[in-house]
């Protein structure tokens, strides 16, 4: 049986298990008033697990110091940013919903697992920012699109 965590004042969302999906896998909705929240799934007396979906934004970024404030090889957690890794910058509010650093993520229709090593400005909502190294026509390439990333969200 779900259970269903209200995480933050705007509590007014949906949730649909995914009919096409394994009983674990959960499918967040939202409509333009809401936000989707993380979603777990009771396995016992121990640790929560489930695998959630959402769809975002995505954009690309790199690590050219043009692009950047600081050190552009360096995440906001610290973490080296190298051409060749399959990483993510998330928005601030999907940091509540389970994407934490070093989280890894499924991005539909790109190979690989990516892991969450950078966050965003806070100014942006439901967005990634996929990591795309010194490659500036790659991202400019990639432009801004929506997508649906899958992550693995553990409650402790």
């Amino acid at each position: 049986m779900p259970v269903i965590l209200l995480l933050g004042a705007d509590a007014g969302w949906a949730a649909e298990k995914d009919s096409s999906a394994s009983s674990t896998e959960i499918v967040a909705k939202s409509t333009a008033k809401t936000r989707p929240l993380a979603l777990d799934r009771m396995q016992g007396a121990g640790v929560a697990s489930s695998k959630v979906r959402l769809k975002v934004t995505a954009t690309a970024y790199n690590s050219l110091p043009d692009q950047t404030q600081g050190n552009a090889n360096i995440g906001a957690w610290g973490h080296r940013l190298k051409p060749g890794i399959k990483a993510i910058a998330v928005s601030r509010d999907l940091l509540g919903m389970g994407l934490e650093p070093g989280t890894e993520v499924e991005i539909e229709g790109l190979p690989g697992r990516y892991r969450v090593l950078d966050k965003m400005h806070s100014r942006w909502a439901r967005k990634i920012d996929i990591y795309m190294g010194v490659d500036h026509d790659a991202a400019l390439a990639w432009g801004k699109r929506p997508v649906v990333i899958r992550w693995e969200n553990q409650d402790s």
